[in-house]
């Protein structure tokens, strides 16, 4: 039997860029559809209070839209509302190729796409300039300086950074870890996919309390986007701006322009710090829709033929925390998931939505149901083990946490006894780093591994693996010597695109 290692940390840091530029999409995506349905309900009602950054944009646009008509220039409002349907649809089209180009590391698209943001927001840029020296020049000198900032952010420095994951991505020499974290066959149908692009639960809406839970974190979600993109804009000064901009040619309403931007330049602070509590407000909505969202064991696997994962482990592994990533910047701001996290929460996030993750529950714990966690049934300890032995038989695919005790060599030795070690990736326990904990690990794990045959005769962990599994006659070793959230979930991901790649 052959050993395959694969190294993922020289990829991590990449990664983090990546999951970045995901979630920066998906939010950007929610974001401009609310300011499109906003805008629709605007030139359709008359009433523009649906989003407050919809608000800077319909002004912007309404601002435009009488310019035109002045210059005699027919589009008018009706036309400006058909070329925004029709940019918004080639602005999802495009997303989606990027998205699609990302999970497939599609190198020459990703270069082009990078070049492509960097060449629009130079272009961009060079535009807005005179609106930004216009008011230096005009406005209030508050404003000025809110609207510089918030137009660099949103035109010129937002797109370099995605410009350059972009370009990060296509130059990555290991594409097997983007592949399989974003593997879209992890998220079959169309709920699940949907959900898990928006970074939504998947959990299925069988109870009261999972469809409040899932209200509560869609709501969090927008919440979330709108209260970040807010700061990042720093209050949508970059449309204030162009409004004003288009206003102000006409010099008999500079006076009111410049009233107009000492009211912004006031209000602008107050919501900023408005947008901060509703960062805080949101992530109280998604912790709550954890809370409210678990379900047990009984209510996920209601058929006997139900697919699902087990999830074997030392229980004091439930305390331990994983070490936060080395997020970029922007990345740590965007971050919806807020860290540090158990590496359950991982595995949990990555199955959600493709198989149930279920376990068995810590003795004297509380036995309430907890979202974001493997579902779990409780037990008398005369009935963990024929349970157990029960579901490792039936799981379609096991993760085993390995550490030296007496719970987990006896999981390992059924697992072995029942012939499910090539349907199982083992993770080390990341409590493990210590030279004699490693030891004492290989001298428990490495010869039942080999007495089974599942081992070469060269395999005691040497190279110190974040976890391994058995695939098409070979033990494939997964290093990383990061070991933080990511660390985990990528080692999760492989083993479940691997599985699926095998048929």
């Amino acid at each position: 039997m052959d050993i395959e290692t694969i190294d993922q940390a020289p990829s991590e840091v990449r990664l983090h860029r990546v999951l970045w530029l995901v979630k920066f999409l998906r939010a950007l995506v929610l974001h401009v559809l609310v300011a499109v349905v906003a805008a629709g309900v605007y030139f359709m009602t008359g009433f523009d209070k649906v989003s407050p950054l919809a608000v800077d944009m319909i002004r912007s646009m309404r601002a435009q839209a009488i310019q035109n008509n002045l210059d005699g220039n027919p589009l008018g409002q009706v036309g400006f509302a058909i070329t925004a349907a029709i940019l918004f649809v080639v602005f999802l089209m495009f997303v989606t190729w990027i998205y699609r180009s990302i999970t497939n590391v599609r190198r020459r698209a990703l270069q082009f796409q990078a070049l492509l943001w960097v060449a629009v927001a130079l272009w961009n840029s060079a535009g807005k300039w005179s609106e930004v020296r216009f008011a230096f020049r005009n406005l209030d000198t508050e404003f000025a300086i809110l609207s510089a900032f918030g137009s660099a952010m949103t035109i010129l420095v937002v797109p370099l950074v995605v410009g350059t994951a972009l370009w990060t991505v296509a130059r990555s020499p290991e594409p097997s870890s983007f592949v399989a974290t974003l593997d879209p066959r992890l998220a079959p149908g169309f709920w699940t996919y949907v959900n898990k692009l928006l970074d939504l639960p998947r959990t299925p809406l069988r109870t009261v309390r999972t469809t409040v839970a899932y209200a509560f974190a869609f709501a969090g979600a927008l919440l979330l986007i709108e209260s970040m993109m807010y700061l990042l804009t720093a209050g949508s000064t970059s449309n204030k701006l162009a409004t004003l901009a288009i206003a102000c040619q006409h010099r008999d309403l500079l006076p009111d322009c410049v009233a107009q931007s000492e009211r912004w330049a006031r209000r602008i602070p107050l919501f900023l710090l408005v947008a901060i509590i509703g960062v805080k407000v949101a992530a109280f909505l998604q912790s709550t829709a954890k809370r409210l969202g678990g379900l047990s064991v009984a209510e996920v696997l209601r058929r006997p033929n139900d697919p699902f994962v087990l999830y074997l482990r030392p229980f004091d592994a439930d305390d331990v925390i994983l070490p936060t990533p080395r997020l970029p910047p922007l990345s740590s701001f965007l971050s919806f998931r807020p860290f540090p996290v158990r590496i359950e929460e991982e595995l949990f996030d990555v199955a959600d939505g493709y198989r149930p993750l279920i376990a068995v529950g810590r003795p004297g714990s509380s036995k309430e149901a907890q979202g974001g966690l493997a579902y779990r049934t409780y037990l008398d300890d005369s009935e963990w083990q024929a349970y157990v032995a029960q579901k490792i038989r039936d799981a379609e695919r096991i993760v085993l946490l390995l550490k030296d005790s007496a719970g987990v060599r006896w999981e390992l030795e059924r697992v072995i006894r029942e012939k499910a070690a090539p349907k199982t990736l083992f993770l080390v326990d990341p409590a493990i780093k210590a030279d004699a904990t490693w030891d004492a690990l290989a001298k428990t794990l490495v010869p039942l591994l080999q007495e089974a045959a599942l081992a070469p005769a060269e395999f005691g962990l040497q190279s110190r693996p974040i976890g391994f599994f058995l695939q098409g006659g070979k033990l494939v070793e997964i290093v990383n010597a990061n070991r933080t959230a990511t660390s985990y979930r990528t080692a999760f991901s492989h083993f479940l695109a691997a599985r699926l790649a095998a048929g």
